[in-house]
């Protein structure tokens, strides 16, 4: 038997329930998911980089009027990864400073300091001349640990890069590598001399029996089959360890490379 059911309610009494309805949802975050069969997929806002956050952030303070000069562009945004003035530590050859101010800039990979001795204009460390450097923990900015850094030539690699360290092996050790690039204004193209800085990363890893860094893709396929002739490690990756967050997988992959 079909029960049909007829409104009560007039039109605009129909309406009202539907605005309430939306407004409702609106109000509370809701997750983007998609569909596995009968089971809700993955939620589809995927993990972003803090660093690239911040980054964007940035551009979108700057963009309208504020730039930096670059040879003949306007820049908008900032190469300095999570912005400029952040408690840290450097170390080079000659001395050591600790609980300075540092700014590191990923588009030229200098490093600017200030210390007691120079609180209003910083002092610009040029790639290669410090061994490593750290960037204290700042939970306000989305930096949750410290973050440190080593210079290309303390790993054996000829890149005039820092390297942030992920994780420390016994043999292995994962870096992640940031750099800025000038990009177009995609929503100013009128203006040919306007760019922004495009923060990009990618991971590397380091191998103590050998020289340099060796760049590593963040699946699990590539993991298992660049690591194979180390440890099998297909038993225990998959390509659900490296979604939502591809450093999870990574740093699972890197552990169990440390057990025997």
């Amino acid at each position: 038997m079909t029960l049909k059911f007829k409104s009560i309610l007039p039109l605009s009494g129909l309406l009202m329930i539907c605005q309430l309805s939306t407004a409702q949802q609106l109000q509370h975050p809701v997750a983007i998911t998609g569909v596995q069969g009968n089971r809700p997929g993955p939620d589809m806002r995927a993990w972003t980089d803090p660093a690239l956050n911040h980054n964007k952030l940035m551009q979108q303070q700057t963009a309208e009027g504020g730039y930096k000069l670059i040879g003949p562009y306007k820049v908008v945004g900032s190469s300095f990864l999570f912005g400029e003035h952040h408690k840290g530590d450097m170390f080079s050859p000659e001395a050591k400073a600790l609980n300075v101010y540092v700014s590191y800039n990923t588009y030229n990979q200098e490093v600017e300091f200030y210390s007691t001795a120079n609180p209003d204009k910083p002092l610009v460390k040029e790639p290669g001349t410090l061994d490593s450097f750290n960037i204290h923990e700042s939970v306000s900015l989305g930096i949750v640990k410290p973050l440190k850094f080593v210079y290309g030539s303390q790993l054996g690699s000829k890149e005039k890069y820092y390297y942030q360290e992920l994780y420390a092996g016994q043999r292995f050790s994962l870096y992640k590598r940031y750099k800025s690039d000038l990009d177009y204004v995609a929503s100013n193209l009128g203006q040919t001399e306007l760019r922004q800085f495009d923060l990009q990363y990618e991971y590397y890893y380091h191998d103590k029996e050998s020289k340099g860094v060796k760049k590593l893709k963040p699946n699990a396929a590539s993991i298992i089959k660049e690591f194979k002739s180390a440890r099998d490690l297909s038993a225990f990756l998959t390509n659900e360890d490296f979604t939502p967050n591809p450093e999870d997988g990574l740093g699972k992959a890197f552990k169990m490379l440390d057990k025997k």
